[in-house]
């Protein structure tokens, strides 16, 4: 009679040799794979945006020179064009041809003086050279744009007729401004400063140099200046803006 221990090791091997090969559900551990992989890429995309869009913003403040934010800053200079401060038809600080300009020129005092010291005619087809002579009561670098820059108005009976290099043709209501390049002189007293303004050649329609020149004595030149922002031993001569804020106006008739 077999023993106990034959029978039980008979019984194992009829019984492995009915067992099915092992196998694993690899479907499903690979999908868990995936999932686990997609999770942590996720997470590193997202801390990678996150680092980027903080680099973004500080280098936004330090290029920008302004709020790490918006990157909005200050951009230094000697005027800007003008914008409306109120609700009106007209946008205020615009030289329109056809409107009238009313400042009766600037009368002497403060440190820094002008005149229109000459109206020349150069020829009957173009307009005049214009001079203004500078003068100041102590040592001062008068900070400005360049001559070229320096707002000239042709009047007639009060009316703007031309100039610039800022004048809208009539209607044309728009905002001017010119680029404020920054040029300048010294100026110390008993020693005046003359800047040669260069041509202004823009009429109002209708309007031409031979008429202009036919009848001097109706025409006037208006040299607009200011504002005057005194910086210790500078003053900064600003674009100006018509016409309450203009620090210097000087007037000088057309040569006959």
């Amino acid at each position: 009679m077999p023993s106990d221990d034959r029978i039980l090791r008979e019984r194992l091997a009829s019984l492995a040799d009915r067992a099915a090969p092992p196998s694993f559900a690899t479907d499903r551990l690979r999908a868990r794979v995936r999932r686990r992989r997609n999770l942590l890429a996720a997470g590193t995309g997202a801390a990678s945006i996150m680092v980027v869009s903080l680099v973004t913003v500080a280098a936004a403040g330090i290029v920008g020179g302004g709020d790490p934010i918006t990157g909005t800053g200050a951009t230094p200079g000697l005027s800007t064009p003008t914008k409306p401060t109120a609700t009106t038809d007209k946008e205020p600080g615009v030289y329109v041809c056809g409107d009238r300009y009313d400042h009766p020129g600037s009368t002497a005092g403060g440190i820094l003086t002008a005149e229109v010291s000459s109206v020349a005619k150069v020829n009957g087809d173009a307009g005049p050279a214009v001079t203004v002579t500078f003068a100041a009561t102590r040592a001062v670098h008068v900070a400005s744009s360049p001559p070229s820059l320096l707002q000239v108005l042709y009047l007639k009976d009060g009316v703007i007729v031309g100039g610039g290099p800022m004048v809208n043709k009539p209607g044309n209501t728009s905002a001017q401004g010119v680029d404020a390049i920054r040029d300048g002189f010294d100026l110390a007293p008993g020693k005046p400063h003359e800047q040669q303004l260069g041509p202004r050649e823009m009429l109002c329609p209708s309007l031409t140099w031979p008429e202009i020149w036919a009848r001097p004595d109706r025409y006037e030149v208006a040299v607009v200046l200011g504002p005057v922002e005194e910086r210790g031993e500078e003053l900064v001569l600003g674009v100006p803006l018509p016409p309450s804020v203009a620090s210097l106006v000087v007037k000088a008739p057309l040569p006959g």
